[in-house]
């Protein structure tokens, strides 16, 4: 398999070394030249030990083009929609992934990369939602699939993480000012940059049949300092078109980090706990009159994004299909919708309508 990563930022270099464990041959292409060669003598040997010298680094004007199974894009997210854009419409690989989140909740380039998505249909289109992913959702399936713990009442959702992990491995930056993460426009900020928390809070709810999220009452805590302005703290109340309601909370300042879905049932409750540990995720269920029964998972952080490539491969020699994949292109979409509609909600002071006719493939 021929691999190519834009992007030789910390997710191109997880997304590289992920691939290097399938045996794919990878190539990294930044307009950087700085960040090429921080991948190659910090980032990389520093996470996996060593450099590995199979992988080809380019800039864009030296970069080959075409004949590339999967592409990934690992930008920064204000960039996503244009890179895809233009790497559907000049190279077209049997698998595009696109880092989380798709875009700028502005929405911004949006038309323009939906007309090519559909001028390209045989190209798998998938977001780095990897959460969705996890064997710890794989067993949160299982127990929902076999009906524990009744019909759902009520679910909530946490991802609130302080982003004090991220500067501590990019010590290269002094502080949200110096990259996208400090500016919400551009996908950053708590909205942005924990995503996974909508799009997590999403996937449940289609599981349990309550389907997509139709209304949006949020309150955004926006901060302006140092020319950065981003939203350290989003709580959004949300309903679907099924009706059932829920909570959902992501910050950039909550330490120790809490990342958690909850789904109340009428017959128990269904918790996934995310980072118990460095080294472990558990999936419990509380059912009424019974004591908990607890589910250890060991992970660690290179495996989260194995899967990922993992999942590709099984798209790639169609033992998975796009439309069951739950980070297909469509999810994502749906997932910035909701994101907008938040933004626009705390603007207003009202609850929104989720709109998804400008991200309805």
């Amino acid at each position: 398999m021929k691999i190519k990563v834009i992007g030789a930022g910390s997710i191109g270099n997880h997304l590289s070394q992920a691939c290097r464990r399938m045996g794919w041959e990878v190539m990294v292409v930044d307009r950087d030249e700085q960040a090429l060669k921080r991948m190659k003598e910090e980032i990389y040997p520093k996470r996996y030990g060593a450099w590995d010298e199979a992988i080809q680094q380019f800039t864009p004007d030296k970069a080959p083009k075409g004949g590339f199974d999967v592409m990934l894009i690992g930008t920064p997210p204000d960039f996503h929609l244009s890179v895809a854009t233009a790497v559907l419409r000049d190279e077209a690989p049997r698998v595009l992934q696109i880092e989380k989140p798709l875009c700028s909740p502005t929405l911004e380039g949006m038309s323009e990369f939906l007309e090519q998505v559909r001028k390209h249909p045989d190209t798998k289109i998938i977001v780095g939602f990897n959460h969705l992913l996890s064997e710890q959702t794989v067993k949160m399936e299982e127990i929902i699939k076999q009906g524990l713990i009744g019909q759902p009442l009520l679910m909530d959702c946490e991802f609130r993480s302080h982003w004090k992990n991220i500067f501590d491995a990019h010590p290269w930056l002094k502080g949200p000012q110096d990259t996208y993460l400090g500016y919400w426009k551009r996908g950053g900020g708590a909205g942005g940059e924990h995503a996974h928390g909508i799009s997590m809070w999403q996937h449940a709810a289609h599981l349990v049949g309550a389907g997509r999220v139709t209304e949006v009452g949020a309150l955004v805590e926006y901060i302006t300092e140092n020319g950065a302005e981003y939203d350290r703290a989003c709580f959004m109340n949300l309903k679907t078109e099924n009706g059932l309601v829920g909570r959902l909370i992501q910050d950039v300042i909550t330490l120790p980090k809490k990342k958690f879905l909850q789904i109340q049932g009428t017959k128990g409750s269904l918790l996934w706990d995310n980072d118990v540990s460095k080294t472990l995720d558990q999936v419990s269920i509380q059912l009424h009159g019974k004591d908990r029964e607890m589910f250890d998972i060991a992970k660690s952080r290179t495996d989260e994004f194995f899967r990922e490539i993992q999942h590709i491969d099984q798209l790639l020699n169609g033992a998975t299909r796009i439309e069951d994949s739950p980070i297909r292109l469509q999810r994502a979409l749906d997932t910035m919708a909701v994101l907008a509609a938040a933004h626009q909600s705390e603007r207003e002071k009202r609850v929104i309508t989720v709109d998804y006719a400008p991200v309805t493939i």
